[in-house]
Parts: C-alpha cells; structure tokens; sequence
C-alpha cells in the first residue's frame, strides 16, 4: 500500500487555502489600517500634550506655529509615523498633514490617500 497524496487531493487543499486567503487579506487590510489610524489619533494626543507644555512655559500663550510643538515634543521620531518636518506623514496606506489652529494639533488624511480618504483626525 502506497502512503501519499494524490493530486486531487493537493489541488482540493490549495484550492481552499486559496478561497480563505481571499476571505482573510482583505480582513487583515483594513485592520491594519485600522491601527495606524489608531497610532496617528495616538500621535496627535502627544503633540497636543505638547503643545499645551509649550502653553504652560510660555504664560499662556498659545503656540502659533507647529515647528514650536515639535520642538517642545522633541524627538518627533519617537511618534513612529514617519513625520517630516514639513508636517506631512506616511503611515501604510494613510497619507497626510498635520495641522495647527489655536493650539490644537489635527491631522488631515489626504485626497490620494488609499484609506480614511479625506478625512479629519482629532484626538478627543
């Protein structure tokens, strides 16, 4: 007696690995987009954080450039949201801006992003 599989039998496996791998990526997708979105919402938290520190040292006064919000952060890389100095980021698939008005740090997902088109981040 032979021991083995036959080709039916492998085909049929891969064939279902194949149907649930086309079930679960895209699940996995938006999850992660999920997180990043989570971790833009977390870094815009820590700059706000920051920016009311640069408050409190400055008498009250608010900040009126974002440059002096993330001076006061000091290590932006520490955000791990691939931030550049002019504001911008580029987290997976989530592309954008972070913005300042009246001491309150916001971000603005692009028009060409690939998720959360559009939209406007703020941390509450």
């Amino acid at each position: 007696m032979k021991k083995g599989f036959t080709l039916v039998e492998v085909i049929l496996v891969l064939a279902i690995i194949s149907i649930i791998a086309t079930i679960a990526i895209p699940q996995v997708n938006k999850y992660l987009d999920k997180a990043n979105k989570s971790k833009i919402l977390g870094a815009i938290s820590d700059l706000n954080n920051s920016s009311l520190s640069w408050s409190i040292e400055n008498n009250g006064s608010i900040p009126d450039d974002i440059q002096k919000v993330f001076q006061e952060h000091g290590n932006i890389e520490k955000l791990n949201i691939n931030l550049k100095t002019d504001t911008s980021f580029e987290l997976g698939n989530i592309k954008g801006k972070f913005f300042l008005d009246d001491g309150e740090i916001s971000a603005k997902i692009d028009s060409d992003s690939r998720s959360f088109k559009g939209e406007t981040l703020v941390a509450k």
